[in-house]
């Protein structure tokens, strides 16, 4: 999404997306991966096209994140800390926040209220819409999204998972090796380990 609208993105032209990370909980693991990779995966998909890294809104943030302090992953921790940061990195400035990576969709939706109140992701059509992009794929999530005000959710596969678990409980109680049947999963070489993969939920 931001290689295809990257000079839509780019508000302040400076051939940099300047992007802010909601980790939630400080010590989750979840949330210390997706804070890590989602900001690297993005990374080698932007220089594969020939498009700079994103960059930390925040230089004297060395973290490059900002973390719920109560550990809650909550919409009133991302919209107070959206508020803060619209006052002092705004278009105005020049150094308007491009890009909002969320860990969870509850902290999106707090991001997305703070700039629908400063006149973004409004839904209206041909309003200036900053891409905030969250995790779970839950229904409020889908109609943010639905509704031109999100622009996209990641889902964790509960289907695909409960299916691969009964895939695996019927090896066992079949007697079969709990690995059998399994050639249609992502299965790590080498190990006893498939990986589900994520899903994703965008507009349309």
């Amino acid at each position: 999404y931001v290689v295809a609208n990257y000079d839509a993105l780019d508000l302040n032209k400076d051939g940099v997306i300047s992007y802010v990370m909601f980790k939630g909980d400080e010590a989750n693991q979840e949330a210390i991966s997706r804070t890590q990779y989602g900001v690297e995966d993005a990374n080698k998909v932007l220089v594969a096209a020939g498009k700079p890294e994103l960059k930390f809104y925040d230089e004297a943030n060395t973290s490059l994140y900002l973390v719920d302090q109560n550990g809650t992953w909550s919409n009133q921790a991302s919209f107070e800390y959206m508020q803060t940061i619209l006052a002092q990195y705004n278009e105005e400035n020049g150094n308007m926040v491009e890009l909002v990576i969320c860990n969870n969709d509850d902290m999106a939706l707090g991001a997305v209220n703070a700039l629908t109140n400063a006149g973004y992701n409004t839904g209206e059509e041909g309003a200036k819409v900053i891409p905030v992009f969250g995790v779970d794929a839950t229904d409020t999530a889908k109609l943010l999204i639905d509704e031109g005000k999100m622009t996209g959710t990641i889902k964790q596969d509960n289907v695909g998972m409960a299916s691969t678990i009964m895939t695996l409980i019927n090896n066992i109680k079949s007697g079969a090796a709990i690995m059998d049947n399994t050639s249609d999963y992502n299965v790590d070489e080498g190990v006893a380990k498939i990986r589900v993969p994520y899903g994703t939920y965008t507009a349309g």
